[in-house]
């Protein structure tokens, strides 16, 4: 994606003022990084053809986004949702997530 900059199988997209998550990320993306954008929704299954995606940096991206519901079992092991928006985790989020091995999830304001 030309909004973003790639190295190997490596896209930053790191504070390019994104409105949406970009077309044309290579499926072959093992690092994909969205972190400090304006991105407030994310579509159903956005993540889905990232098949080899294993690591997706969102620090302070999900402003009003669930995010755990848009990951899919293939998108990602490790995943980062840093000061984001995140209030609570529905029972069974990571239920599907077969492949998810860490997450951060630091710097929300958790309801507990």
């Amino acid at each position: 994606s030309s909004q973003c900059s790639c190295s190997g199988k490596t896209v930053d997209c790191y504070s390019r003022s994104l409105a949406s998550v970009p077309a044309g990320i290579p499926t072959t993306t093992q690092v994909l990084g969205l972190s400090s954008n304006q991105i407030t929704k994310l579509e159903p299954g956005v993540f889905d053809r990232l098949t080899a995606l294993t690591i997706l940096s969102a620090s302070s991206l999900w402003a009003r986004v669930t995010c755990i519901a848009v990951l899919t079992e293939r998108s990602a092991k490790q995943s980062r949702v840093n000061a984001g928006q995140l209030k609570s985790i529905p029972r069974g989020a990571f239920d599907n997530l077969k492949s998810l091995t860490h997450i951060w999830l630091y710097n929300n304001p958790w309801d507990c």
